[in-house]
């Protein structure tokens, strides 16, 4: 019956306006077809068109950007030097001359944190893992004079301050614990900055002179390049 009907609409809408017709035609072509469907999906069809259903908008996913391996030592000490009352850019002059290398994508000279020093090598290894393996490697052969980490902390004299290599290596741990050392030092050396440096060093005199003035040189040019000195 309801299709007798509709096809009495469109003969009489086609000999009115043809245009009208084949719009009402599609409109019934289409009521025809979801006659026998569900009565939730007839719901969308209007007198004049068909609604098409909203496109889902998929959000994508905030992303989390990742330091890069050669700014962990800076983050560390940024960090480090906002809690404890470290000489401005020491911390950051200490260990650009202690594990710092070339880094040729950014032209500058950054503290790597996976830096080992050992029977006066130096060792810039790609991953922290890495660095951990090679530590292993080196004390398997007897060697236990061995620098690490951002600020090139002795495992000799200082390995006791680490639960293992992973603390030994993590740049907040080893930045954390060369500030510690530096306060003590400074507290020794009656509140001397100069002193102080030298001796996180060497406690000998020529050696920790010498040290300094690899600081004050590095300070100049990577650190802070204008007139201002480091001491």
């Amino acid at each position: 019956m309801l299709k007798s009907i509709l096809f009495l609409l469109v003969l009489i809408t086609f000999i009115t306006t043809p245009t009208q017709a084949y719009e009402a035609y599609n409109n019934i072509a289409s009521l025809l077809i979801l006659e026998e469907g569900d009565k939730e999906t007839k719901s969308i069809i209007t007198s004049t068109e068909l609604i098409a259903p909203k496109e889902e908008v998929s959000t994508p996913s905030q992303e989390i950007s990742t330091p890069e391996t050669y700014d962990l030592c800076q983050i560390a000490i940024t960090e480090v030097e906002q809690t404890n009352s470290i000489k401005p850019n020491l911390l950051t002059t200490i260990a650009s001359v202690e594990s710092g290398r070339y880094i040729s994508s950014i032209g500058k000279r950054k503290s790597w944190p996976w830096t080992i020093h050992a029977q006066g090598k130096g060792y810039y290894l790609p991953t922290k893992q890495e660095a951990i393996a090679k530590v292993k490697a080196l004390q398997s052969q007897g060697i236990t004079n061995i620098d690490v980490g951002c600020m090139q902390i002795n495992l000799k004299y200082h390995g006791n301050a680490f639960n293992n290599l992973d603390e030994a290596f993590d740049p907040k741990k080893n930045v954390s614990y060369s500030a510690n050392f530096l306060q003590k030092l400074h507290q020794k050396n009656n509140n001397n900055w100069q002193k102080t440096a030298m001796q996180y060093h060497s406690k000998n005199f020529e050696r920790g002179l010498s040290y300094k003035n690899r600081l004050e040189t590095h300070y100049a040019k990577f650190i802070q390049t204008d007139t201002t000195s480091l001491f």
